[in-house]
């Protein structure tokens, strides 16, 4: 019956296949769906709009996802274990005071997250935060918190935890364990709803999301306690926070005190969209130790796999099977000139005396791997370093010239034009520093090519408490002192004159336009105008040698060459050494 319609039904049968041939090849050219759906990126608005640019905060960047392993390793991932040297003892594992105490700052950074953290360049970038809108007259901060973050213990964290954390830096008592405290008095926090707060300032602060790297705490687990409570409370040796590892165990092997802290990585914090790749660590395994030369020892042994040291010996960095990593700390060696009732007051004879050193060739010779030479007031590596050429020009010629043009010069021309050995100045000058073991010679180096300048400059070292009295008592000519920045751009309490006699501003330095620069970068909130205003103040540091910067002290971090994917970023901290562990694994060829 179809005999009729043969050739059409060969046609329709094509057809047919045809269209069944092209379904298949499109679904198989579907994408597959993403194993994690991606999240909107964290972003800073201004409340109040206007022809200005927006305020931002870089958000963190995807993190990079680790080096695939050999198959054999895809196969079976290896349970592995990290096993570190820490020097100290473990008091409070407890964000409010383990910055008193470096084991505990290294274990809370782990267990802990902030609103914010510190990035690889030393910019605030989001955490617990998903959002964060600054006002325009930068005197509220309203933050808006991730909906994705449990505590180790399964609880969602809300506002109500941000709170109680925040009350508690700002209450009367802990003014005994932090300068802080009175900063926080200032701020009124205030919960909007459960996942979004609102910080009043009494005025603008533009470091103010720096202060929010603060960990923060479980209110559900510690409600009603009060700083006092918290100073001597079991909570401090059973943390229990949002970070990527939580405690597993404590361990004594005698009545000492513990020798031993084992971390494990948190199952709620795995949850986590940036956490579902990498932290190839599972555990973390910290052994305490009484001093520098036991951990090194323990290394040389085989007993842990890593170390970090602020000065670490030539013998630690000759160990063969092992890799070393080192980093600027946010510290800096400076030598300060006392402007009260002295000389220094005036530009060209610190330019003279800054001019008269070869700065870096001291940074290297009194230094060796332990100290790096300086060349700015804002830590190497930060995202607003500038390095400025004058604090390399050595050029005795200049010095000269511009000590004979000084009062201090002239003075001493024109009573001693008869003499031709005269000092420039009848006067003897002192040059503090403490005594380490390596400043003193430092200093001595120094004072004797002032001497060659015509300047009777002689070295005291005194011991850590002398040396800290004679500081706030302004009992000193010029000092060498070490100024514990952080990730702080704000140098308000270092060079601003209203800071003398209550902040570290020991040598009453006072310069109109220094100090017109800071307070502006202190109140403006736009990222790019502060950075610009960074730039101009290194730039204006540097004409009027407002002080002399000696070296960054260095971080060194020794490893196993077993391990993979270590990188130290900027450092606000020791504890920064963690940021990348997510990276961090145990090579394959490994054992």
């Amino acid at each position: 019956m179809f005999r009729g319609f043969r050739w059409q039904l060969v046609a329709l049968l094509i057809a047919l296949t045809a269209c069944a041939a092209a379904a298949v090849f499109r679904i198989s050219r579907q994408p597959r769906p993403p194993a994690i759906a991606p999240t909107e990126a964290p972003r800073i608005v201004d409340s109040n709009p206007s022809e200005s640019p927006t305020p931002t905060i870089t958000p963190p960047t995807a993190p990079e996802s680790p080096p695939a392993p050999a198959r054999d390793a895809m196969a079976a991932p290896a349970v592995t274990t990290l096993r570190e040297g820490l020097i100290g003892s473990v008091q409070r594992i407890n964000p409010l005071f383990a910055h008193l105490n470096s084991p505990d700052q290294d274990l809370a950074s782990l267990i802990y997250e902030g609103l914010f953290a510190i990035n690889d360049y030393g910019e605030v970038v989001p955490r617990l935060a998903a959002d964060l809108v600054i006002s325009s007259d930068g005197l509220e901060y309203v933050v808006k918190l991730r909906d994705d973050v449990k505590w180790h213990n399964g609880v969602a964290f809300s506002a109500d935890d941000v709170v109680f954390t925040f009350a508690l830096l700002g209450s009367a008592a802990y003014a005994d364990f932090s300068d802080s405290a009175a900063f926080w008095r200032t701020v009124e926090v205030q919960k909007l709803s459960a996942g979004l707060l609102r910080f009043r300032l009494v005025q603008p602060f533009s470091s103010f999301p720096l202060l929010l790297t603060v960990g923060i705490l479980p209110e559900h687990a510690l409600r009603g306690s009060s700083v006092l409570d918290l100073a001597s409370h079991p909570f401090n040796l059973a943390p229990i926070g949002a970070g990527p590892y939580q405690l597993a165990a404590l361990h004594a092997e005698d009545k000492d005190g513990i020798d031993t802290v084992h971390l494990q990585r948190s199952p709620t914090h795995q949850e986590r969209p940036e956490a579902q790749v990498g932290y190839l660590f599972r555990d973390m395994v910290f052994r305490l130790y009484d001093s520098p030369a036991d951990a090194i020892s323990a290394y040389e042994s085989g007993e842990i796999d890593a170390l970090a040291m602020a000065e670490a010996p030539q013998q630690l960095l000759a160990l063969p099977q092992s890799q070393h990593f080192r980093q600027a700390l946010s510290q800096l060696s400076v030598l300060i000139f006392n402007w009260n009732d002295r000389p220094f007051k005036e530009r060209r004879l610190r330019q003279a005396l800054a001019l008269s050193l070869d700065l870096p060739r001291l940074a290297q010779a009194h230094n060796g791997a332990v100290a790096v030479f300086a060349d700015s007031p804002y830590i190497l590596g930060s995202s607003v370093y500038q390095p400025q050429d004058f604090w390399r020009a050595y050029d005795l010629e200049r010095a000269n010239t511009l000590l004979a043009a000084s009062e201090l010069g002239s003075a001493a021309s024109a009573d001693d034009s008869d003499d031709e050995d005269a000092a420039v100045d009848a006067s003897s000058y002192k040059l503090l520093v403490s005594g380490s073991a390596r400043l003193p010679g430092l200093a001595e180096e120094i004072a004797a090519q002032w001497r060659l300048l015509g300047i009777d400059f002689s070295v005291e070292s005194t011991d850590a408490l002398s040396y800290r009295n004679r500081l706030e008592t302004g009992d000193f000519d010029a000092a060498i002192v070490t100024q514990r920045i952080g990730a702080d751009r704000d140098l308000f309490r270092f060079w601003h004159p209203a800071q003398h006699g209550k902040g570290s501003n020991y040598g009453a330095a006072s310069h109109n336009e220094i100090a017109e620069l800071i307070e502006i970068a202190r109140g403006e909130i736009y990222a790019g105008r502060r950075a610009l205003l960074y730039q101009q103040l290194q730039e204006v540091f540097a004409e009027q040698a407002l002080a002399i910067p000696l070296a960054y002290p260095l971080l060194t971090y020794i490893a196993s060459d077993s391990i993979e994917g270590i990188k130290l970023g900027f450092l606000s901290s020791p504890a920064d050494r963690f940021r990348g562990i997510q990276h961090w694994r145990l090579s394959t060829l490994a054992g």
